[in-house]
């Protein structure tokens, strides 16, 4: 049976994704560091696991991932912007820890390598790559507006995906790096925009639950970072066109 450990397993988009991957079969070993939540989670179809990021230690991921053996680890913690410090300790650090700790337990004890993230649209090296070659005006302008309002959000974004593909060498995980856009609270259409798209464009919550969900059925997303937003494309589609184009939306801006 397939599982998964899921970081961030209260927050918005993870709640979507564990009510669709348990309503598909699979155990969701949901990491949660509020115990208010649990029972709500059980309601969702998770196995919550009350375990701080935070105050964790690589070790100790290691030690949960060697307990539970998840067929796959998805990566959607987040410190809900506001607090730098927090930004950093979670968003970078704590996502660094947490592919160290599937690396160590895979070359320990042979567990998953599978690593799907959650990060962000026009996460980017902004001081010494070009803009994208498929921005527009507008896309610029809208990436001014975004990383100025949230630049500590995104520079961890940034460190974090950074990590992920220039360490791969020595981690050897099979990732992918699911980059949404604008998030909002609609129901989800099942429709979709994939590779290069427009930064204006939002996406709701649910609709990238099931982006990351399609990964996790899609072995050829492994290796791949792309951009999601609102569009007309079946999301099973979008998925399987980015795999076989081997689109990466990353490569080249870090």
């Amino acid at each position: 049976m397939s599982s998964v450990l899921l970081f961030g397993g209260s927050g918005k988009v993870a709640r979507h994704l564990t009510k669709q991957l348990a309503s598909s079969g699979y155990t969701v070993y949901s990491v949660i560091r509020n115990p208010e939540q649990v029972d709500e989670l059980k309601g969702l179809g998770a196995s919550p696991i009350l375990q701080s990021i935070e105050d964790s230690s690589q070790a100790d991921f290691v030690d949960l991932i060697k307990k539970h053996k998840p067929t796959a680890v998805v990566w959607a913690a987040g410190a809900g912007g506001g607090n730098p410090e927090r930004t950093q300790s979670v968003d970078y650090r704590g996502a660094v820890k947490t592919m160290d700790a599937i690396a160590q337990a895979a070359d320990e004890a042979g567990t998953t390598r599978r690593y799907v993230t959650v990060s962000a649209l026009d996460v980017r090296d902004r001081e010494s790559k070009p803009v994208p070659s498929w921005y527009d005006d507008n896309d610029k302008s809208m990436s001014d507006r975004v990383w100025g309002v949230i630049k500590a959000y995104m520079l961890a974004k940034y460190e974090a995906d950074k990590s992920l593909v220039e360490e791969n060498g020595r981690r050897k995980l099979d990732y992918t790096i699911v980059r949404p856009g604008g998030l909002s609270q609609d129901p989800a259409v099942g429709v979709i925009a994939a590779g290069h798209v427009k930064l204006g464009r939002t996406i709701s919550r649910e609709d990238v639950a099931a982006v990351v969900a399609e990964c996790l059925k899609n072995e050829k997303t492994v290796g791949l970072a792309f951009d999601v937003a609102g569009g007309d494309t079946k999301i099973s589609e979008a998925v399987a066109k980015i795999a076989s184009d081997r689109v990466d939306t990353f490569e080249g801006f870090h």
